[in-house]
Parts: structure tokens; sequence; C-alpha cells
């Protein structure tokens, strides 16, 4: 069963009414250009130097501010002989230049039914619905509250208006988490379209310490373009290796 078949386990007339919500309930803010536009990124991941395959981003987004933000893992050959863990996320909702809405987020593990989970928002009550393996179950929520992709949307976002210290409600493994993001300096960083100069923000995850390292690029719309993270004595790496949607200087 796909990602879609098992959402429409949800109940359509509360889906209904969160977009019915969404749609009159939020004012639409007038600008000259949208601040969000499509694109499709391939990053290669890497731990210490061993290549363990690609992560693949796309994000489209409609007129009237509809939004499908997916994320693709694909573990690379050498890694699947020690782990096959294949992940596909989603997230749909709505955002205008001041704010992102999520909906509906997805995750899908190996295909597998068994491991699908699924997000919905519920804004008209303020409340979030989770299932996993079978079960479902709710949870209130404050405005402002996102999913584990819609987050980053956000994050770049506010990094644009010249947030430096931010601090998000994220649906998160069926709790509610608090992230927290922190501009601590400023980096230039090599891809595959040149030198960037780039924000450096460290993420943590509720009182914790911080466990995400990511460089933003501001002539990129606040793409990330290089990513960290270390993780039981290892360091892990997302580097930009392809980006779609965006107009380079010829070199």
């Amino acid at each position: 069963m796909s990602l879609l078949d098992n959402a429409n386990r949800f109940d359509s007339r509360s889906y209904l009414l969160c977009w019915l919500f969404v749609l009159f309930c939020i004012p639409p803010i007038a600008t000259a250009e949208p601040f969000f536009k499509p694109f499709t990124a391939s990053f290669r991941v890497y731990r210490s130097a061993l290549p363990l395959g690609d992560l693949e981003l796309k994000f489209n987004l409609s007129q009237d501010g509809n939004y499908r933000y997916h994320a693709h893992t694909m573990p690379g050959l050498l890694a699947g002989l020690f782990s096959g863990d294949e992940v596909i996320e989603e997230s749909h909702g709505w955002l205008n230049q001041e704010r992102v809405t999520p909906l509906r987020y997805l995750y899908q593990l190996d295909d597998g039914d068994e491991e699908n989970t699924q997000v919905l928002f519920d804004w008209p009550d303020k409340e979030v619905h989770t299932t996993s393996k079978g079960v479902t179950w709710s949870q209130p929520i404050e405005p402002n509250t996102q999913d584990r992709l819609s987050q980053q949307l956000l994050v770049r976002l506010e990094l644009s208006r010249g947030s430096e210290n931010l601090e998000y409600r994220v649906a998160d493994g069926g709790r509610i988490k608090r992230y927290r993001f922190q501009v601590v300096s400023r980096e230039t960083v090599k891809t595959p379209y040149g030198h960037f100069d780039c924000l450096r923000v460290e993420r943590s995850k509720e009182s914790r310490p911080p466990d995400y390292t990511i460089w933003f690029a501001p002539a990129l719309d606040y793409l990330p373009v290089r990513i960290e993270r270390q993780q039981r004595g290892n360091q892990y790496r997302m580097v930009l290796d392809e980006l779609k949607g965006f107009e380079f200087p010829e070199t």
C-alpha cells in the first residue's frame, strides 16, 4: 500500500476542515515575488570518508500556496551491505511569505506498511493525530507547530528575515518536541556551483547539546549546502551535489 493510500485512512471530513481553516482564517500576504521557489537538490551522504548514499529533496509549490516537500534517502551499494534503510518523507501544507502551515506528514521506511507513519494536523481543533503501526493517538498543539520537514522551510524563511535564534515545536516521533536553531558564525562553503557565503547554524533538540551543524546559503534562498552530525563517535556529512531550480552565473 502506498503512502497516499495510507493517508486516505485519515478522516476526510477533518482533513477538509483543516483546509478550510487555512484558506479562510489566515489572511494572504501580498508580495512582489514569492520567497519559496520549486527546486530539486541532491546531497551525497558520508560517514567520515565512507560514502553511504544520497538524499534527494524536491519542493513544489502551486500558485495558491499549496506545497509538497519530498525527501528520499537512498543507501549506496556499500552502505546497503550494512543497512538497507531507504526512507521517504513528505510534508503537505500551505504557506505564504509569513507562515508555514503543515497539514499532513508522511514517513515510509523500506516500503513496509508496518513502518509507515502519518501525521494529520487538525488546526480547527488544535490537535495533531499520529498513526503508526496501526495505532492512532492525538495531542494538543499550539500555533506554528511544525512537522519534521516543514520546519526546514520555516527556518529558511526566518533566517531570510534576519532571525538568528529560532525555536519551534515539532511533531516528531509521536511527541511534540522543541527544536532550536542558533546562528553561530558566517563561513564560506565550496560547492559544485562555486563558493557561497553561508550562515553556520547549530541545531539542538529539547535541552540537549547541539546535534546538527547546517550551512545555509543566502544566495540560494537560504537552502542548506552542507549538513554535519556527530552521533555515537561518528561524523556524518551531507554535501550538496546537484541543484535544479536556480540560475547560476557562468564561470
